[in-house]
């Protein structure tokens, strides 16, 4: 081989540098005859993964930026946050595009894998602070996922580092939120919404606060219909059949459809214009 041709093919280039040609040997359809859909379902999830991936990265950007207190790089997060959760939304839509009987020529082939096994979903959702032991036992057989999200779990969530930062930036929060045990399920803070209240009704110099509120508000939000859309994408390709993994499947959806990451920038929507 001559010193060009060598060149050549180590040079970097596009193919080499996203690694195209492995990524494209990872769709191994399981269906005999190979079913057309089937190739369909994996890429939807796969890509799903890639972005979970990324939504790891930039929440663990935006938690850094809280810590330092820097409010606007936190918003640039969580403003990428959003948009992925847009395109998670758009993605997971095209499921529709399978009918009942397309996703039964395949679905057998799938059990006993489940979506409740994606570890990168149940870190995002741990990392904001819902943090239900139940999911762990989904991950019996592969310890070091369990001790990944038990990790997780003893640490403050999103959430919590949201509201420490209100508090050093001159927002008193209370001891109770400060302190509190973060291995915990959230309760409901009502100082915390009254300070989130005044905050919106006199913003003064704070607006940038509004803005930070507004665009967690979106995420949970595109969280929330993402919920909705698998629930009824669900529906609507499988019925009240139960899910691959053993949930009862649409009905086990339905009952995470109210989740929501930041409760009191919900509740305070009721409390805004009235005296609190």
């Amino acid at each position: 081989m001559s010193k060009y041709e060598n060149l050549v093919l180590n040079e970097l280039n596009y193919n080499s540098y996203l690694k195209v040609n492995e990524l494209l040997e990872l769709q191994q359809l399981l269906s005999k005859p190979a079913h057309h859909d089937e190739m369909f379902f994996i890429i939807i999830h796969q890509a799903a993964e890639l972005w979970f991936k990324l939504m790891r990265h930039e929440t663990a950007a935006m938690v850094e930026a809280f810590r330092t207190g820097s409010v606007s790089h936190a918003l640039k997060n969580l403003r990428r946050l959003v948009a992925i959760m847009q395109l998670q939304v758009q993605q997971i839509n095209m499921l529709n595009t399978l009918t009942p009987v397309e996703f039964a020529g395949f679905r057998d082939h799938l059990k006993p894998a489940s979506g409740f096994q994606s570890i990168q979903f149940r870190m995002i959702e741990f990392v904001f602070g819902l943090r239900e032991p139940f999911f762990l036992k989904f991950f019996e057989k592969e310890p070091e996922k369990v001790a990944i999200l038990e990790g997780i779990a003893k640490e403050p969530s999103v959430y919590d580092e949201f509201v420490r930062t209100l508090d050093k930036a001159g927002f008193a929060m209370p001891a109770a939120l400060l302190q509190r045990d973060v291995t915990q399920g959230w309760v409901e803070s009502p100082e915390l919404i009254a300070t989130l209240k005044e905050i919106y009704e006199n913003p003064k110099e704070n607006y940038h606060w509004v803005l930070l509120f507004e665009t967690m508000l979106d995420f949970d939000e595109k969280f929330a219909i993402w919920r909705s859309v698998h629930m009824l994408m669900v529906a609507r390709t499988v019925g009240m059949k139960t899910g691959t993994g053993g949930s009862s499947g649409y009905k086990f959806l339905a009952g995470r459809a109210e989740l929501r990451f930041f409760p009191e920038l919900w509740s305070l929507r009721t409390h805004i214009g009235t005296v609190y």
